[in-house]
């Protein structure tokens, strides 16, 4: 296998061999610098220093591991305060006898049951940035990555479907947050409602929210500069996604007096877009006075519909 430690600078392995040296776990260490475990162990093994182990932990170390545990302190804590990964610790309190606690998450089974316009918003989310996933043996897993600039978004949906799942912290190699739950009745719910196949349902393709959400997840709302005699500011919108959708969202902005877009092919999927007056017309649909939207692009599209002429 390529070794990845290739990429870290000397300063960088230095700093890795003497956090491994001072007991600091590999996991920890490899996730910093963006490389496998297995990388950094190859590295401290040709360095001849040696990994930390639960067999380095001295016993009066693992009695205040067991201590720490049964007080109270999370699994993930514990491990931390000794320089050892979690299933490192797991397996140090099962020998010792104790009794791993089960973590319950909390979680709004009926979040996408009733059509509400904040419902409608994050269904338009997940249909554009949202994946369904199925594993045999375990429930269905609805999943979403953002930007770190977006970490708070997925704090927003985390409230909105009552869930005491984690955000990850943002990857070192792509810099996105990772938030997922699962449910066999919010995963059902997704797939009737037409994320994958077939019409989108129930009304969904009526909503504003619904495509709100959408192009907050798929979309791109803006503005440049028009060239002429005098230099004015004109809005630009665009949204990208399958043709599915695309044409299902041609058809409700024709049904909001919008027309003349079409969908167009761009490489493996399609685009719809425009500019000027159109593109005002339908950012001010979407977004005007909008109780939920993604942070960034509300404060695009407030900015357009405070200053853009019309056309």
């Amino acid at each position: 296998m390529r070794d990845t430690t290739f990429r870290l600078t000397p300063s960088q392995i230095a700093d890795a061999v003497q956090r491994a040296a001072t007991g600091e776990s590999l996991t920890r260490i490899a996730h910093s610098y963006g490389v496998s475990r297995q990388a950094i162990r190859g590295l401290l093994r040709r360095r001849g220093v040696p990994a930390r182990s639960v067999a380095k932990l001295t016993d009066s170390e693992r009695v205040e591991a067991v201590r720490q545990y049964t007080d109270g302190l999370p699994l993930a804590e514990v491990a931390k305060n000794f320089g050892l990964t979690q299933p490192g610790m797991r397996g140090l309190l099962i020998r010792r006898g104790v009794a791993i606690r089960q973590v319950v998450h909390t979680l709004r089974h009926d979040a996408f049951d009733l059509l509400t316009p904040e419902a409608c918003y994050w269904l338009g989310f997940l249909f554009a940035d949202g994946c369904v996933t199925y594993r045999a043996g375990h429930l269905p897993q609805i999943s979403v990555g953002l930007a770190q600039r977006d970490r708070d978004h997925l704090v927003l949906l985390r409230t909105f479907l009552g869930s005491s799942s984690s955000i990850s912290k943002p990857n070192p190699k792509q810099g996105s947050c990772q938030f997922s739950v699962r449910s066999n009745r919010l995963a059902e719910r997704l797939i009737v409602l037409g994320r994958y196949e077939g019409a989108v349902g129930e009304r969904l393709d009526e909503s504003r929210d619904f495509w709100r959400g959408v192009v907050d997840g798929d979309g791109s709302i803006g503005s440049y500069r028009r060239p002429g005699p005098r230099l004015s500011e004109v809005a630009q919108f665009r949204l990208v996604g399958s043709q599915r959708l695309l044409d299902a969202f041609a058809a409700f902005l024709r049904s909001h007096g919008i027309h003349g877009l079409s969908v167009r092919p761009h490489k493996s999927i399609y685009t719809i877009g425009t500019t000027c007056g159109p593109a005002e017309r339908i950012i001010s649909l979407l977004y005007a006075g909008a109780p939920v939207a993604l942070a960034r692009k509300a404060e695009v599209a407030e900015k357009l519909l405070g200053c853009c002429p019309s056309d």
